[in-house]
């Protein structure tokens, strides 16, 4: 749908924190498929299916500048082929993202060969699979970035086919509540964006602090079955207005590290956190330079509590795959439990990645509960 309001448009809050994450992993995304030295690709894509004019009203330029300039600081340029696809219904946007490609690169970084540009005036729905098509972009790897502002109108058959093409991904946009809100009004149409599974709709019968998270739990699945092998969710939290979701999909477990890297190493942003959106106490991860290791304690004590005893290394893979952290936090996180009693290694040694831990209270031992909820 075309803007409503002018074009450009001031930058939110979160898209300053956002456009660093994206930076961040493509300037590793586009160098380890064009620029490795075992049988590097020969072409790869990156496509924006909600592209906007690349340009704020602040001067600060968006996400088709940015992808672009991790590549070229990145990859020499006769280092492989890179063909970037930019998609908006609006042609304000598809106009002003021409002009803004002109101004930020006066001089093209690569040849026409090298990194073919094509800007489209049409809907994601309706133009990114031909684009993809056109520019024979399928068979090599694609990055997909689905940034749609929140509401992820994407059709299940574009995921689907970029979670089977070779070595591709995808990061979609995702705001809940945007489906919270008009669940009547979509009804059965809205299926299809979960796959044909009506699930989601159920979001109508849960208690208000449980709609975001069971969305986003469809849309998981939703990726999940299109696929995609491997996830990865995060919250951007603001200052002002509703948190917003960025979920990744990839079929690499590389892929999964190398996002969670540069979401971790993301400039601080002021106004603007994170939160794994598993913990229920809904802590915000970065406000401090130390990360926040709590919800984190309490993620890998619920596990234990649960599935009995598991090594250290079995938690650093459930850390990599299941949350937002990284697996070297998960001994850091592991110690207030120890400490408190709540867990113990089965030798009584120092925790090392080779430990065996296990829980030493059963499920309905209330200080167990109480001593991992209490500040660490």
């Amino acid at each position: 749908m075309p803007v409503k309001g002018d074009v450009p448009w001031k930058r939110d809050e979160h898209t300053g924190a956002k456009h660093d994450i994206y930076r961040r992993y493509l300037e590793r995304w586009f160098p380890i498929l064009l620029n490795r030295r075992s049988k590097p690709w020969p072409s790869v894509t990156y496509a924006e299916g909600f592209s906007g004019p690349g340009i704020y009203s602040g001067g600060e330029f968006g996400s088709p500048i940015v992808a672009i300039k991790a590549l070229t600081s990145q990859v020499p340029a006769d280092k492989g082929v890179a063909r970037i696809i930019f998609v908006d219904d609006d042609k304000r946007c598809t106009d002003l993202l021409n002009e803004t490609l002109i101004k930020a690169f006066p001089e093209r970084p690569r040849s026409e060969d090298a990194m073919p540009v094509k800007v489209v005036t049409g809907t994601c729905k309706d133009h990114l699979e031909a684009a993809l098509d056109g520019m024979h972009a399928w068979g090599k790897p694609i990055f997909a970035n689905l940034d749609s502002w929140g509401n992820a109108p994407i059709p299940y058959r574009l995921l689907k086919r970029l979670a089977t093409n070779v070595s591709s991904e995808v990061i979609v946009t995702f705001f809940p509540q945007h489906f919270v809100r008009f669940v009547s009004d979509m009804g059965e149409a809205g299926d299809e964006l979960f796959g044909g599974d009506p699930t989601w709709r159920t979001v109508t019968d849960l208690a208000p602090a449980a709609k975001s998270r069971h969305i986003l739990t469809c849309y998981r699945q939703t990726l999940k079955t299109a696929g995609f092998k491997y996830l990865l969710d995060f919250e951007l939290v603001p200052r002002h207005g509703q948190p917003l979701y960025l979920v990744f999909g990839t079929g690499h477990p590389l892929g999964v590290q190398k996002m969670k890297d540069s979401l971790w190493e993301v400039d601080p942003v002021q106004g603007v956190g994170f939160r794994d959106p598993r913990d229920e106490q809904a802590e915000t991860l970065f406000d401090i330079d130390e990360p926040i290791l709590g919800p984190l304690t309490r993620l890998l004590e619920r596990k234990l509590r649960e599935n009995g005893p598991t090594s250290v290394q079995d938690l650093r893979t459930f850390t990599l795959f299941e949350t937002v952290y990284r697996p070297e936090h998960v001994i850091r996180s592991l110690g207030p439990l120890l400490e408190r009693g709540i867990i113990r290694t089965e030798d009584d040694r120092p925790l090392k990645i080779r430990s065996l831990v296990r829980h030493t209270s059963t499920p309905s031992d209330p200080r167990a509960e109480a001593a991992v909820d209490a500040p660490s």
